[in-house]
């Protein structure tokens, strides 16, 4: 009994030690120059609304570890674009800074310049995490269906084309 009570704790502990949840407003760290988003002659511009709150959250259940994407309905999707999901990625999570590069047919185009964080110290799990957080807020905007990321691989995250099956 002693046993299991222990390796429920250790899993609690590894969890909380793996997995960063920045829900605090941290100061802006996504630099409006990262962004090389041009609206082309059939779009209309539009002004960005900040977001608050990524649009799809990941719950992890702490016994089995899965993984379960949940919509946050806090947060409206008419008004979802290229710079403010990529501003509150970059809020929520400040040591895996990503970079939009560009959109063709349904893809994003993104790069992690300092992937350190993201694929030697966050953990599998917490890359896990950090992936499909990005992969579902990112999808989200209308016409992407598919993120490339672009980074260094490493240990717990490897580059290369996501989508929401990828996280079922």
């Amino acid at each position: 009994m002693n046993f299991k009570l222990y390796s429920v704790l250790m899993v609690i502990i590894i969890l909380t030690s793996c997995v960063r949840d920045n829900k605090q407003e941290t100061q802006e760290t996504a630099d409006s120059s990262n962004f090389n988003v041009a609206p082309t002659a059939t779009e209309t511009p539009h002004k960005s609304v900040e977001l608050k709150e990524l649009p799809w959250l990941a719950e992890v259940d702490t016994v089995s570890l899965n993984i379960s994407l949940k919509r946050n309905h806090q947060v409206s999707t008419q008004n979802l674009d290229e710079k403010n999901v990529i501003e509150i990625i970059n809020k929520k999570y400040p040591d895996n800074q990503l970079i939009w590069k560009k959109k063709s047919n349904d893809t994003a185009y993104i790069s992690i310049p300092n992937a350190f964080y993201l694929t030697q110290s966050s953990g599998s799990l917490g890359a896990r995490i950090f992936l499909a957080e990005s992969t579902f807020s990112i999808t989200e905007i209308p016409g992407i269906k598919v993120v490339y990321f672009d980074f260094e691989a490493g240990d717990h995250a490897s580059p290369g084309a996501y989508q929401r099956a990828d996280f079922k």
